[in-house]
């Protein structure tokens, strides 16, 4: 198990993730990652506009993903 960590970029503003979550597989955390840019996307009060991302990184600090709420927001 790997871990993973997701910080959001929020208004130029980072919310960092100092906890992560386990994983078996980096495609694991990334759709894990996109559950989250889902997740607040889903939120009426979410500001669609604010340019907000969740970036799937690895223990190393690596970046294996970004996922932007924007793109969520359109399927919900």
């Amino acid at each position: 198990m790997r871990r993973y960590y997701f910080p959001i970029l929020h208004n130029g503003e980072t919310q960092a993730d100092d906890v992560g979550e386990l994983f078996r597989s980096a495609e694991l955390a990334v759709q894990y990652g996109a559950r989250v840019a889902r997740d607040i996307a889903s939120d009426p009060d979410c500001d669609r506009d604010a340019g907000t991302v969740v970036i799937v990184v690895d223990a190393y600090g690596a970046e294996t993903a970004r996922h932007s709420v924007a793109s969520f927001a359109t399927a919900i």
